[in-house]
């Protein structure tokens, strides 16, 4: 069979009445479903890769047009089903890097581009975006670089089209067999909060594949950070292949507030008021949805005094603000165990919470501010340098060090942390005040506990980074990130104006520079305070010497 009319009588000739009411009902096509119109024949997709067979690689590619415009949905599959034959035939580790080859596949690519719209149900999508965008992902390609492909991805998923949408996110699964989890990481943060079923399976399936062909560690670094906002069906299949045991302790995670209740966590902590401190121990032990508001309201309302009180002893000693501190705090009661506020259960009176919060609270205050003052006097690489008995690098060895390490960090990091990080390191050269944190949440479509959290656990793993660096150990830097790295160091006058280039990347892929710029016009309304984002105008001249100490203070956690 050489032309698609060909391929269409013969696959009409093969219809089955009985079969086809079974995939009608399957594939949900009636009214207000998501397959709604949806037409078969009732092949099953044996029959249908028969036919793919019959019609062979040579199969005309102008041809397939005609297919995948058919309104059989099994037509439209076969279509698919060439178009990934040819492409795999294409993608071979002999002709990787093939002249005729690429520009035979970018041809591929550019008409399953074209016609992805006709992918209209979850079967299409998923026997073959993966087998061609996903290879491509991995591929030479004539049609552009990495920046053009993620261009590509990012176009599909800010579709209204839901199966546009999910070849964004189901395109990770080869890229993820072939190791490389960081367009599974990056699409599973874009669509956290996506609204449809069908996209929840897709993300926790990725994942899920992710975890198991990449790294089970940075699943649950994923999970850690997201898991109290995901979606309980995209949780369980994120978590399908983990043991029972631990499975259980991931779905018993708090749902925290969703996307529509980021802005209302104050209307549902005023319960609280006017309730005895020696109640809030059951209330926080509970380890349902009103623990962490319990404790919220105990920090930011009930014992801000107190708190204020010893915050105020140790202020010349530490480098960020109440606010700021009390977050921190509320992290670190919060993380404190294997389950929040675990060592709660030791208090065996109850009318002594308040003592042993306050105790704790000075405790913590008097431990960080002995860690940043140690920071501040003599930088992490020089100690570790004492350590080792060696001799202190010299500036350069330093700038090679951070310079890798902002690669790497920028090569691991999901979208937002990757925002959060990049936003940090400019607000820390610009010495400008920026948009408070919690105003970050919002444009980001997080709670601001999520941002807390995602902060904290990015300094975790940049402080256990950099620990690998002052050790002589590499960090495996892709090739894109490797020229990073080497642009940050030698260019490194131009340190702030770099950076910039790659942070207003960054807000272009999560969609979030009109956000940013809105909020920041109501905080200067509300507040008279001129907030800024890092902006152009606003170099830098620090010295090698000086950016490290800095950068390392940024790290404190």
């Amino acid at each position: 069979m050489t032309k698609a009319q060909e391929i269409i009588e013969y696959m009409e000739s093969l219809q089955n009445e009985k079969q086809r009411r079974i995939l009608m009902g399957f594939f949900k096509t009636g009214p207000g479903e998501y397959g709604e119109g949806d037409e078969f024949l009732g092949l099953k997709v044996p029959q249908t890769r028969e036919v793919v067979k019959a019609a062979g690689l040579d199969f005309p590619l102008s041809e397939v047009p005609e297919l995948l415009m058919n309104r059989w949905h099994e037509v439209r599959l076969c279509g698919f089903l060439i178009l990934v034959a040819k492409f795999e035939k294409l993608a071979t580790k002999r002709l990787e890097n093939n002249t005729e080859a690429i520009k035979k596949r970018d041809e591929i690519v550019t008409v399953y581009l074209q016609y992805a719209e006709q992918a209209n149900n979850w079967d299409l999508v998923d026997l073959s975006v993966h087998k061609i965008l996903g290879h491509w992902l991995l591929l030479p390609s004539n049609l552009g670089d990495r920046d053009y492909k993620i261009r590509v991805l990012d176009e599909l998923a800010a579709s209204p089209c839901l199966w546009k949408q999910r070849m964004s996110m189901v395109c990770s699964w080869k890229t993820s067999q072939q190791g490389d989890p960081s367009w599974c990481l990056r699409y599973a943060e874009i669509h956290l909060h996506h609204p449809h079923d069908l996209m929840h399976k897709a993300v926790g399936w990725m994942l899920r594949e992710m975890g198991k062909r990449c790294s089970m560690d940075l699943l649950r670094d994923f999970l850690r950070q997201h898991a109290h906002e995901m979606p309980r069906t995209m949780l369980r299949y994120a978590i399908e292949k983990m043991p029972e045991s631990e499975r259980k302790e991931w779905m018993a995670v708090d749902v925290r507030c969703q996307k529509e209740d980021v802005r209302c966590l104050w209307t549902k902590i005023s319960p609280y008021a006017g309730i005895p401190i020696s109640d809030f121990v059951d209330i926080i032990l509970q380890q349902d949805e009103r623990s962490d508001e319990a404790m919220y309201y105990l920090l930011h309302q009930h014992l801000e005094h107190q708190l204020r009180e010893r915050f105020e002893v140790y202020q010349r000693q530490l480098l960020d603000d109440f606010e700021d501190i009390i977050e921190d705090f509320f992290l670190y009661l919060r993380e404190s165990g294997r389950y929040p506020y675990q060592s709660l259960q030791r208090i065996n009176k109850k009318d002594t919470f308040e003592t042993w919060l306050l105790n704790t609270f000075r405790n913590y205050l008097s431990n960080r501010a002995a860690a940043e003052d140690k920071i501040y006097a003599t930088s992490y690489l020089d100690r570790a340098c004492d350590d080792s008995q060696q001799s202190c690098l010299t500036d350069e060895r330093k700038l090679a060090i951070a310079s890798q390490l902002i690669a790497y960090a920028h090569q691991v990091f999901y979208p937002r942390g990757r925002f959060i990080f990049l936003r940090s390191l400019l607000t820390m050269l610009n010495k400008q005040k920026a948009l408070p944190d919690k105003e970050m949440a919002m444009a980001l479509n997080m709670t601001h506990l999520a941002y807390r959290v995602m902060n904290h656990r990015m300094k975790q793993t940049l402080a256990r980074f950099r620990s690998y660096l002052l050790h002589g150990e590499q960090l495996r830097l892709d090739t894109d990130h490797q020229q990073m790295a080497q642009r940050l160091y030698d260019d490194f006058t131009h340190l702030y104006p770099t950076l910039l280039t790659f942070y207003n990347k960054t807000i272009e892929s999560l969609k979030c520079a009109d956000a940013i710029r809105q909020l920041r016009q109501e905080y200067y309304e509300s507040t008279g305070i001129i907030a800024h984002e890092p902006e152009p105008s606003h170099g830098t001249t620090i010295t090698a010497k000086g950016f490290w100490e800095r950068l390392n203070r940024m790290l404190i956690y």
